[in-house]
């Protein structure tokens, strides 16, 4: 066990220790109060008086007894899961899906609708139901989350409220963050959604220890989530990571590089009739066809020419796929390496395909939001001294 926890000798003020067994026990938890004692170098009077306290303002509960030790079996403690709810929410082009989780990151409910795709304030009205949905199911209240956090396909200010711009919200999203704060007013914020995706990656993917890495979010668009250090890198304004508009060859200066629409005018060229989907293209791919093989290889071709292009300017230690196109990894991986390795040689590019199950911006908006609710909860609760 170790740590460095924030206590002080008995004469301190009641919070700085009651925070430091509320830090150990949400680190390492649950755990008895010897263990407690040892990581705070706390004293045993004041580290019962600290749970004492906790436990009586809804921050800690006892979590059984731990019967494998020599003597009396030691109560066990740990974050009360109640003591905070967050809710996570992924806006997206066709639907919206919110999830509820606790304190300590379980699920207690999900819901999810058709997005809206003329008003922003029926986008904000459909956030706040599913918001009120999901806490219905959860036996509370909306007024009772924490914090909200909302992923959309859009550039946000440093100010998390305002949308720079918007490349699938309607009205371009102005107004969105003060519309869904009229329904649903509880803390919020707004993050753009391959930025969250990248925090999924980081938190429950494949760069749990990487510190420095790009999250490449191919869909509808592409965008980059990039981690430097350890940290999210939003920019000075909230706009890192738009490489969608990088110069490329093929395509006129100021146009998309790479996204549906793009796929699409590849498989016109390509000589295949209709307007079928990426999905569907990729689905051809698979069983062999020789044009939808065609499209495949050129998308692979300029994701990586856009890892390239960012490689020569901060040389990430690993690129993931991400997004729609991350579900068709098996189709892509061989051949972005392939193009890097003729094309981009001299560059340390290394690819792999992402590790995080299911929505990854919902994940990344459901973990930020409980990070922050915790903190806020936390913060509340030790704010006074004990009684």
């Amino acid at each position: 066990m170790s740590g460095n926890y924030l206590a002080g000798p008995q004469g301190l003020l009641w919070s700085i220790n009651a925070r430091a067994v509320l830090d150990v026990i949400d680190r390492e938890g649950p755990l008895g109060r010897p263990e407690i004692t040892r990581a705070t170098g706390l004293s045993k009077t004041t580290v019962a008086q600290a749970l004492r306290e906790l436990i009586a303002r809804g921050a800690v509960e006892e979590a059984g007894a731990d019967t494998t030790r020599r003597g009396p079996a030691a109560t066990l403690y740990r974050i009360a899961p109640r003591c905070a709810l967050a809710l996570g929410v992924d806006i997206g082009h066709l639907r919206i899906r919110a999830v509820l989780v606790d304190a300590v990151g379980e699920t207690l409910a999900q819901a999810e609708t058709r997005a809206p795709r003329r008003r922003v304030a029926d986008t904000a009205a459909a956030v706040a139901a599913l918001a009120a949905e999901c806490a219905g199911r959860a036996g509370t209240e909306p007024g009772a989350i924490g914090q909200a956090v909302v992923g959309v396909p859009a550039v946000v200010a440093g100010d998390g409220h305002t949308v720079r711009r918007a490349y699938g919200l309607p009205q371009g999203g102005r107004g969105l963050a003060e519309a869904i704060g009229s329904h649903l007013p509880v803390p919020l914020l707004l993050e753009n959604d391959v930025n969250l995706a990248a925090v999924a990656e980081q938190r429950f993917g494949a760069c749990a220890d990487v510190a420095d890495f790009v999250l490449l979010g191919v869909g509808a668009g592409i965008g980059a989530g990039i981690v430097l250090g350890g940290r999210l890198h939003r920019g000075f304004a909230g706009g890192a990571g738009e490489v969608a508009f990088l110069p490329h060859p093929a395509t006129e200066l100021g146009t998309e590089v790479l996204g549906a629409r793009r796929i699409a005018e590849q498989a016109r060229q390509a000589g295949i009739e209709g307007s079928p989907s990426p999905r569907e293209i990729f689905d051809s791919a698979r069983r062999g066809d020789e044009r939808a093989l065609a499209v495949v290889d050129a998308t692979a071709r300029r994701i990586a020419h856009v890892a390239a292009s960012i490689a020569l300017v901060i040389e990430p230690e690993l690129f993931v796929l991400g997004g729609a196109f991350g579900a068709s990894a098996d189709l892509l991986l061989g051949r972005i390496r392939r193009h890097l390795a003729r094309d981009a040689a001299p560059l340390p590019i290394r690819i792999i395909a992402s590790g995080v199950h299911g929505d990854a911006v919902l994940r990344g908006a459901s973990w930020l939001a409980r990070h922050r609710a915790r903190e806020r909860a936390f913060a509340a609760i030790v704010g006074g001294r004990a009684t």
